[in-house]
């Protein structure tokens, strides 16, 4: 990403781990900044580990903080206050009055951007922006921060349903396990019930099958299967598992292949495009189908392309069949070409020129 892109939105549109999750998957660098109950964060990423933040709310200032933990009493925080007047910053007043060592303030400034980045996971309502950058103010400390792990803390302190069903989902959904997970749960520190509800998911369940299996209560449940899914420990299994046998039978192994080029292709452009308008891909995607013939578009009937424009293969192999088609591949190189063909119109339309270089590097490897 350019270093002074920058995309905007509301939390009626995403929640903030979905934030968080897309910078940390992308290894993104930058500023997130929340503006939400008249408080204004700012969470720093550098190449998707969370590295600083900061807030305006003064019950988040350092030495609130340490207040709160019992490491500073009422007259050692009395005293920091007092002066911190003007542009000293407050950690330093801590080392100099002594109540704070030196090789103390890296643990305490983590234990205050902790405490930022979990509050900001329960926002339900305001504005964000993502600016991508790497010029940071200079005081601020490049800390190791485990930012999967917050995140999940700051989910299972979540107690608003409406934001857990907004960011879990229909209770119809389907679930299952990520491909080598389980060597990544040893990163995460995985409490009890994490690694229960984890466990039912070695099948595809629907979180309503997940909820009924659980001995936890449903609430607890869906709020662990979120952090879970966040941090892609858990994934969508809408797409079934292709039979090996009636793969080799029928080639769908090729076919799958085929499918995957173009997906990576339409992933990328999805994310070209998601870094100029952000939210607004999803409009754009309705105009990119909007370029497929009246003769291709049944063939993507039952899917959608929100998730980052990937085609739903098994989907699509339904509505081949369905249709009696016999060259199954002539059709889905045809019906992949006119989405791509869509994709390209809408970028020049929408940008002209500006990315056609990025577009040829992405849909060159298609055409050899």
């Amino acid at each position: 990403m350019s270093d002074d892109l920058s995309i905007q939105g509301t939390l009626a549109e995403t929640t903030v781990p979905e934030l968080f999750r897309s910078v940390i998957r992308s290894n993104e660098t930058g500023i997130v900044s929340l503006d939400s109950d008249s408080q204004h964060d700012d969470i720093y990423f550098r190449d998707g580990r969370i590295v600083f933040a900061s807030s305006s709310d003064p019950d988040l200032s350092l030495a609130e903080v340490l207040l709160r933990s019992g490491e500073l009493n009422l007259q050692q925080y009395t005293d920091a206050t007092e002066n911190s007047l003007g542009s000293k910053r407050m950690g330093a007043v801590l080392c100099e009055l002594g109540y704070l060592r030196p090789e103390g303030l890296v643990r305490a400034v983590e234990q205050q951007v902790n405490q930022i980045v979990m509050r900001c996971v329960g926002y339900r309502s305001g504005n964000y922006a993502m600016e991508f950058t790497s010029e940071f103010p200079k005081e601020i400390l490049d800390l190791t921060i485990n930012a999967e792990r917050l995140l999940m803390d700051g989910i299972q302190k979540i107690d608003t349903w409406s934001l857990i069903s907004r960011g879990l989902g229909r209770m119809g959904r389907l679930l299952r396990q990520t491909a080598g997970a389980d060597g990544r749960m040893y990163q995460f520190d995985v409490t009890d019930e994490e690694s229960h509800v984890y466990s039912l998911l070695s099948n595809a369940q629907t979180i309503q099958s997940v909820c009924e299996l659980s001995y936890l209560p449903n609430f607890r449940t869906c709020r662990t299967a979120w952090a879970l899914l966040t941090v892609n420990l858990i994934e969508d299994a809408e797409v079934q598992e292709i039979d090996a046998n009636r793969a080799a039978e029928q080639g769908e192994f090729e076919l799958v292949s085929d499918v995957e080029r173009f997906n990576t292709a339409f992933e990328k452009l999805f994310k070209l495009v998601f870094q100029r308008i952000g939210d607004h891909t999803y409009d754009f995607l309705d105009r990119v189908v909007l370029h497929l013939s009246p003769d291709t578009l049944p063939y993507l009937s039952g899917m959608s392309l929100v998730n980052e424009g990937r085609v739903d293969f098994d989907q699509l192999l339904n509505n081949l069949i369905a249709s009696g088609s016999l060259d199954k591949r002539a059709l889905i190189i045809n019906v992949l070409d006119e989405l791509l063909y869509g994709w390209q119109f809408e970028i020049r339309a929408e940008f002209g020129g500006a990315l056609e270089a990025d577009v040829s590097q992405i849909v060159g490897p298609l055409r050899e």
